[in-house]
């Protein structure tokens, strides 16, 4: 998994980085405030964390999230704030921004817990765990494993489509095939459990139809998390 951990103090970017290590095989990008943070966002790489310190030269973690949350390919992005900043205005604050957790300095021994578990919870909404997929839907293992590699392909199609969209010579056939096969993704994603993915697709969707630019870049997202995590679960 790829994390973002953004603080400006340098010991406790290196606490932060010692606690991300042993939260699982991560790659870490460390940034040193909030406009380096956002410019990693604004790229071409996708992330399954983001975690941020609140005080820190603008934007700060509050501002970040914030912008974070109103930018509609990037708004389903997990943030959480690792802060000692816990006054009554920023427990507000954090409390309003859709958060995936907030833990104050200095981070403890159940620090590297609370972060797996957020991270195990993200996971399951991305594809759901196999023993309870296929009790759900009365298949076994093997016919479970075809249906997440139809679904891959899927996806990866979807997310081809969407970056020929992006093109400014994409047509209305372009469009209506797009919107075709992303309603079928998306009865896939519920059909296997992936709720988060099922939000992507549909702010893709969204984005289409507002003539927004931005559908690419959920689709990338929603390709990069159901591959992580497919992949993992084969190893």
């Amino acid at each position: 998994m790829r994390i973002l951990a953004a603080d400006d103090d340098l010991v406790s970017r290196l606490a932060m980085e010692d606690v991300l290590r042993q939260c699982g095989d991560a790659e870490l990008v460390l940034v040193e405030d909030g406009a380096a943070a956002w410019q990693c966002l604004s790229g071409d790489r996708h992330f399954d964390l983001i975690c941020l310190d609140v005080r820190m030269p603008p934007p700060d973690g509050l501002e970040l999230v914030a912008r974070l949350r109103a930018a509609p390919a990037l708004k389903r992005v997990p943030a959480m704030l690792i802060t000692s900043t816990a006054d009554r205005d920023t427990v507000l604050g954090a409390t309003r921004a859709d958060l995936q957790g907030f833990i104050v300095k200095p981070v403890g021994a159940d620090t590297v817990g609370r972060i797996r578990r957020v991270l195990a919870q993200l996971d399951a909404g991305i594809l759901e765990p196999v023993d309870a997929a296929v009790s759900r839907l009365r298949i076994d293992v093997e016919r479970h494993a075809r249906y997440v590699a139809a679904f891959r392909q899927q996806i990866q199609a979807l997310t081809g489509l969407a970056l020929e969209l992006a093109s400014p010579a994409a047509g209305v056939q372009a469009r209506t095939a797009f919107a075709q096969k992303a309603d079928a993704c998306r009865t896939a994603a519920l059909t296997l459990g992936s709720p988060r993915l099922e939000q992507l697709i549909s702010d893709a969707l969204a984005l289409l139809a507002a003539q927004q630019p931005g559908a690419e870049r959920a689709m990338g997202q929603a390709s990069y998390w159901l591959e992580r995590v497919a992949e993992a679960r084969r190893h």
